[in-house]
This record gives C-alpha cells, sequence and structure tokens, in this order.
C-alpha cells in the first residue's frame, strides 16, 4: 500500500502550463500560489493566481514551479547522516 503525497506543497510559487486536460488559454503562463493540498486529492492542487482571489483547481502536470523547491536544511543534514546498522 502506498501514501500518496502532494508533490507541490503550500505556499509554493507556480506557473500554468498546458497540460493533458484542456485549459483556458488566457491561464497559461500565469503564476501564483498554492492554497489547498491533500494527501486525499494528491492530484488536484487549489492555487490563487496573482491579482485574483478565486481559488482554482490544477492538476500536477499544469502547474510548474515558478522558484526552485528547497529541501528545509534538517533535510539536508538528515541526509548527511551515517544510516543505523
Amino acid at each position: 500500500m502506498t501514501v500518496p503525497i502532494p508533490l507541490i506543497p503550500i505556499s509554493a510559487r507556480v506557473r500554468v502550463r498546458r497540460g493533458r486536460f484542456p485549459t483556458d488559454p488566457a491561464l497559461i503562463g500565469r503564476t501564483g500560489t498554492v492554497v489547498q493540498s491533500s494527501e486525499y486529492t494528491p492530484h488536484a492542487y487549489g492555487v490563487t493566481l496573482d491579482g485574483e482571489s478565486v481559488i482554482r483547481v490544477f492538476t500536477a502536470d499544469e502547474l510548474e514551479p515558478a522558484t526552485r523547491l528547497e529541501l528545509s536544511p534538517d533535510r539536508e543534514a538528515a541526509k548527511r547522516r551515517r544510516a543505523l546498522p
């Protein structure tokens, strides 16, 4: 059994791109912020586009990170630690 997790975290800056589902051509290239994501619906993200207050729902293939997503320093430190035997 797998545990689905959202690939894009909340508060990440994203850019809308053309995905496999039809998208309004006026939205392609616009940027916004992810405000909703859930492990219950890991394929859908609620995004508020810049200059709007409406939450629009996009799939993961319709979004690309506008800024590079950085791992937390704790995760980087954990990667360098030796694994227990």
